[in-house]
């Protein structure tokens, strides 16, 4: 019973790492396309992704802003859905045909972000975030 109540009281660390962690994660992937946008364009023609002049920004959105959205626990589902909407474009298009495994260039990293994505847009941010603090002061 005690250890019971330990842990649901000490849920919201490994949540709030989980979702920072992520979020860290998908902001430097999506900083990285930001800051050179035509080689990424190129490099997502060269992939088979239909137009890359476009793509690009849809992916800066779903990795850079999903990423602060996380980070931050503000709009977490909206920022996740980002994040699993750019992991499912990223396993069709690019991991899928070499398999699971990352060493193959496959599909097991972005299905890991993208289940963990899943999570926070079903269960939103957790304590320790934005959400949580508007949602209390809404209650006042």
């Amino acid at each position: 019973m005690i250890l019971e109540h330990f842990r649901q009281k000490m849920l919201w660390m490994p949540l709030t790492l989980l979702r920072v962690s992520t979020g860290i994660i998908m902001t430097a992937h999506g900083f990285g396309k930001l800051t050179n946008i035509a080689q990424t364009a190129a490099a997502f023609g060269n992939m088979g992704i239909p137009y890359p002049e476009i793509s690009v920004y849809f992916a800066i959105a779903g990795e850079f802003f999903g990423g602060l959205g996380l980070i931050a626990g503000f709009l977490t589902p909206i920022a996740a859905m980002g994040v699993f909407c750019v992991m499912v474009t990223a396993i069709v298009s690019v991991h899928l045909p070499y398999g699971l495994m990352a060493q193959n260039n496959g599909f097991e990293y972005p299905l890991t972000l993208l289940l963990i994505s899943l999570f926070f847009i079903v269960k939103g941010a957790g304590p320790v975030s934005i959400d949580n603090l508007i949602t209390k002061l809404k209650s006042r």
